[in-house]
This record gives C-alpha cells, sequence and structure tokens, in this order.
C-alpha cells in the first residue's frame, strides 16, 4: 500500500505565509505601541497631577508664610512702649524677606512667591456716598473721561448702592434713577424714544459683593475698569461686543490728556479696579497708599497737583529709599501727619470726603506656587486683630506653646507683669475668602 507523499510547498504558498506573518508583527506592533502610548500618557497625567498637587502646597505655603508675618508684626506693634501702625518697611510687606522664590526641599524642584497688598490702602466703594462724588468724579477724569462723563459715572457708582431710587446726579431728567439715567442714554443714542417707551436702566441699590461689580454700573467701559489700552480690556470687549454701547463721543478715554498727563511710559495705566476694594472700615492708610491713590485723594481735596504731593508723601514716608525700605520715617500716628504741613493741608481738607489713618486690619494675599511649568496661583483674604482673651483654663495649651517659643513667651511674661488683668489681647490672623486661580 502506497502513502500520500507530503505535498511540497509553492513559491506562491510561501509568499501567502510570510505576508500573514508580516501582518501578524504589524498587528503586534501596533498593539505594543498602543500599550506604550496609553502608559505614557498616563505617566505624563499622573507627573502633571503630581505637579499640580505640588503647586498647590507651595502656594498654601506661602499663604501660611504671609500669615505668620502679618500675625508676627502685629505682634512687634503692640510691645509695651512701641507706636501700633503699618507701613511698607513692615515685614508682611517686604517681598525680600522670604516671599519671593521660597524654594522648599533640597531638589530645589518647586517654589513659591507670594505678596501681601493692604486692602486700606485703597478708598473702599462700600463708604462712598453723596459726599465722595467730587472723589470719585477726580478717579475716573484721571483714568480719562472728559468731566461731564466722570461725573456722570461717579453718580451712577453711588447710585448703584445708595438704597434708594432717587438719582443723586444733578439736574437729573427724571425722579427715577433707572429712568433718569435710561433718557441720558436715549439721548446719547439719539433714538428719540419717548419717554414711555424707554427701559430704565437696573440699579441694585445694595452694597458691592466685589469690585468686579462696577463693570455692572452705567457708564464703566472694559478700558475704564481694567485700564486704558490693558489686555484685559480689550479681552472683555471682544467677548461681549455689544454690552457697552455709549455711542461714539460717550464714556471713552481721551488718549491725547492721558499721554499728556502720563509720567513713566513703562508703566500701566491704572484702572477703577487699582482704586477701589470693598473690605475694610474704609480709613485710607496714608503709609501704605499707593501714588495714583493718594493723587486723586490730593486732587479731590483741592490740590492742583496731586501727582506732586503723592510723590513727596511717598518719598517722606520711605525717607527717601526705594529698596529695602524700613520704618524710620513712616507716619506713626495721626499726630506726626498733622505736623507735617504739606500732608496736614491736604488731610484737612479732604477730611470731608474720608478719615485717613496708619493702621490696617484687612490684607489680600496673592501667593503663586511653581513646579516646573506648572503654575497655580491662590488669592486670600485675610482679616488681623487683636482679640481680647480671657485667660482661663484653655490658655494652658497656649502656654505650653509659648514655652517652645522662647522670645514669644517673655513677651507674655512681661505684659502680665505689667497688667493684673486677667484679660490679653492675641493677635489673630483670619482667612476669610480664598480664591484659587
Amino acid at each position: 500500500m502506497n502513502r500520500a507523499r507530503p505535498r511540497l510547498q509553492t513559491r506562491q504558498d510561501r509568499a501567502v505565509i510570510l505576508v500573514l506573518v508580516l501582518w501578524i508583527v504589524v498587528i503586534l506592533s501596533l498593539m505594543a505601541y498602543s500599550m506604550l502610548y496609553q502608559v505614557s500618557s498616563e505617566m505624563s497625567i499622573t507627573s502633571a497631577r503630581k505637579k499640580q498637587l505640588q503647586a498647590e502646597a507651595l502656594a498654601r505655603a506661602g499663604i501660611a508664610k504671609a500669615v505668620v508675618d502679618l500675625r508676627n508684626d502685629l505682634l512687634f506693634d503692640n510691645v509695651e512702649g512701641e507706636k501700633n501702625f503699618d507701613a511698607e518697611g513692615d515685614i508682611w510687606a517686604r517681598p525680600e524677606e522670604g516671599k519671593l522664590e521660597a524654594y522648599i526641599g533640597d531638589d530645589k524642584t518647586g517654589y513659591f512667591d507670594v505678596r501681601v497688598y493692604d486692602e486700606d490702602g485703597l478708598f473702599n466703594l462700600n463708604r462712598m456716598g453723596g459726599a465722595n462724588i467730587m472723589l470719585l468724579q477726580k478717579i475716573i477724569e484721571r483714568i480719562g473721561y472728559t468731566e461731564e462723563d466722570a461725573k456722570t459715572v461717579a453718580c451712577a457708582i453711588i447710585d448703584w448702592r445708595d438704597g434708594d431710587f432717587i438719582p443723586v446726579l444733578p439736574n437729573a431728567p427724571s425722579n427715577d434713577e433707572g429712568k433718569a439715567y435710561a433718557m441720558m442714554q436715549n439721548e446719547y443714542d439719539r433714538t428719540r424714544l419717548n419717554e414711555d417707551e424707554i427701559t430704565p436702566i437696573i440699579f441694585r441699590n445694595e452694597d458691592y459683593i466685589s469690585v468686579e461689580e462696577l463693570l455692572e454700573v452705567y457708564g464703566v467701559t472694559p478700558e475704564l475698569y481694567f485700564g486704558p489700552q490693558s489686555p484685559e480690556a480689550e479681552y472683555f470687549r471682544q467677548q461681549m461686543p455689544d454690552r457697552f454701547q455709549y455711542g461714539d463721543e460717550h464714556f471713552v478715554i481721551d488718549e491725547r490728556e492721558l499721554r499728556r498727563r502720563r509720567r513713566r511710559d513703562d508703566e500701566p495705566e491704572p484702572g477703577l479696579r487699582d482704586y477701589f476694594t470693598v473690605y475694610g472700615a474704609g480709613v485710607l492708610n496714608l503709609n501704605t497708599a499707593p501714588e495714583h491713590v493718594l493723587a486723586a485723594f490730593a486732587e479731590a481735596s483741592g490740590n492742583t497737583d496731586g501727582d506732586g504731593w503723592a510723590e513727596r508723601v511717598i518719598r517722606e514716608r520711605r525717607g527717601g529709599k526705594e529698596e529695602n525700605l524700613d520704618n524710620d520715617k513712616a507716619f506713626k500716628d495721626s499726630t506726626e501727619l498733622q505736623a507735617n504741613a504739606d500732608v496736614q493741608g491736604v488731610v484737612a481738607t479732604g477730611g470731608a470726603l474720608l478719615q485717613v489713618g496708619v493702621n490696617s486690619s484687612v490684607f489680600r494675599i496673592v501667593s503663586e506656587g511653581t513646579v516646573g511649568d506648572v503654575k497655580v496661583r491662590i488669592v486670600a483674604l485675610a482679616v488681623r486683630a487683636l482679640t481680647p482673651l480671657t485667660r482661663d483654663e484653655s490658655f494652658e495649651e497656649i502656654d505650653r506653646r509659648g514655652e517652645r517659643r522662647k522670645e514669644e513667651s517673655e513677651r507674655w511674661k512681661r505684659r502680665e507683669k505689667s497688667s493684673d488683668s486677667t484679660t490679653i489681647k492675641y493677635p489673630f490672623v483670619r482667612i476669610v475668602k480664598v480664591f484659587e486661580e
């Protein structure tokens, strides 16, 4: 019986097998590449998330550093025999005091930058009333509005929160604030609508929740709020092109007047956001107020050279220094404000506009953590105060902490010896609001 011999593969069969093998290799390669790509992507996501968490932790470390500086400054100010004031030479205000590029860890893979801004160095929007129209008008004129438009917007800012429906605008065309401003806008637009066809402009008649709420006020444009030619103003107008339509003649920045008044071409022009806050008691700290705030205050007080006055005040409180500031020449109490003839004249006249002082209690902390190319920015609002506490059993923990901090403990002992009261004042810094950006 003859057995069947296996059939020899032809050249065509071998070619087919080779093609199949090649396809199998390609498919396996694609599968391996896909798995490698997925693993690489997950590693990248994990690395980015790790950097994000590290940067956030660094930003929060910056907040903690600022809080400690604010608390220590209040301790130093309340040592017996020392005057209590806040100025640019304080430890919380000096960025070189371990606040810029502060690395954490031996490998120095990340760092934080933190700055502290005094909210009491700005004008409080929620303390503005009819007596402050001239101050608001001068601020708006400095940014670039005409006198007429500046007065209109100043009145609108007050009408937004004054709690009534009667316009503070002189010679208003209506006794209802919403209808009055709408009638003015109708005249500006030349639409010639009848009075009963005009839709009143809404005024909230409550305190401002934030400075950004100014963008809702009649006549406030992105250029007025953010500052002329600022990128934020251009972006905001592009996002909402139909929102700020007031005609071609009103509520525009006078660029020629702005150039005439400009002193430093390398500095951005401030907008309303750089003048105001909604926090604090409304007492302007002359030791920390920036130059543009001081200049506006002086002009509203009748000084025709507000910029020159602001420069002199800053030079005086800094003792002529530009860097490594100290408080040797800062205003330490109201007596020193009265003793300075240049300051006293403006303060005496401006006293009808708002109170001035040398103390601060509300601060804005801006901290940014950086790890590689990842940045996390946190903005916190801190309130600082000396809180009276009654000594009882709860102070045992404070005493134990004080023992670990010898210098602080000694300071408390000196205070206790100088007073028979069982009530002491303890410095507290509370973070009342946090904004993550």
